[in-house]
């Protein structure tokens, strides 16, 4: 059985994923919360493996939500629930540390068994996003872009949603390297988080879906 928290303000989306999000399907609801200032401030020593997350709540927008909620419960999955399919939001929530981006219209046959991939440990993309993110993401031209190649190598794995010990792994170098890397393109892109980092990329033209 499958622990999940819900944090949705819509209460048509709240029925939906109540209806769904049960015993039958191995899936069971702990709590639901109509903002993110309810959810952080729960006093119950909830363990939830699975987190289920509206992108737009009354109280935050876009990925501040998403590192909240991680920093509260470190252990558990999250994936997004929304209607946005914005390829710059999408990165952003990849890259803040989503493990999923479901939209709202996925059919009540697919969405348990999609939720269940995710809190077992497997990523899932509805399928209209998943051939958003699938599209190549290039690096620009070195006169265009003020990032090392290696620079735009790191920027890349963090658009995907790699961790900092993922991307070590990937290129062949330490953590420490790895950070040391983050750190100068927030400073050259002047930004302080993955999410921004990214969508000012995108925006700037150093990485590009095609």
């Amino acid at each position: 059985m499958v622990d999940v928290i819900v944090v949705e303000d819509n209460p048509l989306a709240q029925q939906r994923l109540g209806a769904l999000i049960k015993p039958d399907n191995a899936l069971n609801i702990l709590a639901t919360y109509y903002n993110l200032a309810t959810a952080r401030n729960e006093k119950r020593d909830l363990k939830p493996q699975l987190i289920v997350l509206d992108l737009k709540l009354p109280d935050v927008r876009g990925t501040e939500a998403i590192e909240a909620l991680k920093k509260k419960y470190p252990d558990a999955r999250l994936t997004i629930y929304t209607a946005y399919e914005h390829e710059i939001e999408i990165l952003q929530c990849m890259a803040a540390g989503a493990n999923g981006y479901i939209l709202k219209d996925t059919p009540d046959e697919r969405l348990p068994a999609e939720l269940s991939v995710i809190a077992n440990g497997g990523s899932t993309l509805t399928p209209r996003v998943a051939e958003k993110i699938m599209r190549h993401l290039l690096p620009a031209k070195p006169a265009d872009s003020p990032l090392s190649e290696r620079e735009l190598q790191v920027l890349n794995y963090i658009s995907l949603g790699l961790k900092y010990e993922d991307i070590a792994v990937e290129l062949g170098i330490s953590v420490h390297t790895v950070r040391h890397h983050i750190e100068k393109i927030y400073k050259k892109l002047d930004v302080t988080s993955r999410g921004q980092a990214v969508a000012q990329a995108v925006r700037a033209g150093i990485i590009k879906m095609e």
